[in-house]
């Protein structure tokens, strides 16, 4: 089965409705996909500068794509919380060595969810972005990871990562 994370501050007003959306796609989905919550990391966090620091490299957000898309500009302290609920959820695939799907709390099921997900899994790729609305302004290449690891998007900066050596750019 599949773990479905949907990702959601404690105090955030949708909560109850991530709440409920849980209960009945756990209904529907029942013996493919586990859905369950997971809180987010916010400023108020009481790790938020520890993560921070361990996890988020300034420097390199200067070189990359999202940097110099139209909408480039240092990261707020809230897309900062949301960057680190989505890089420890990846350290969590990794761990499990499973594959996840990482959902955030505005998402709105389709009908057609489960046959978009089982085509996922059947592709050849390790990581599938499903949206990203700043690619539409900026050119950019497409990058094959290796088959061994599953890694975040290449518009978030990381730390100390060798692997990016492996990286075929299209």
């Amino acid at each position: 089965m599949i773990g479905v994370y949907i990702i959601s501050l404690k105090e955030s007003q949708r909560r109850l409705d991530t709440e409920k959306l849980v209960l009945e796609s756990n209904e529907k989905f029942k013996g493919r996909c586990v859905f369950q919550i997971f809180d987010a990391i916010s400023p108020k966090h009481q790790d938020f500068e520890k993560l921070l620091q361990e996890l988020y490299d300034a420097q390199s957000l200067l070189q990359s794509d999202w940097y110099h898309s139209y909408v480039g500009a240092g990261l707020t302290l809230p897309e900062l919380g949301c960057y680190l609920s989505h890089y420890l959820l990846w350290k969590e695939c990794v761990k499990l060595n499973q594959p996840v799907v990482i959902l955030e709390d505005d998402v709105a099921l389709e009908s057609n969810f489960m046959q978009a997900l089982e085509d996922c899994l059947k592709s050849p790729f390790d990581f599938v972005r499903l949206y990203g609305c700043y690619w539409y302004y900026h050119e950019t290449k497409f990058h094959v990871l290796p088959k061994e690891f599953v890694f975040p998007p290449f518009d978030y900066p990381f730390k100390n990562n060798p692997i990016l050596e492996n990286l075929k750019i299209f």
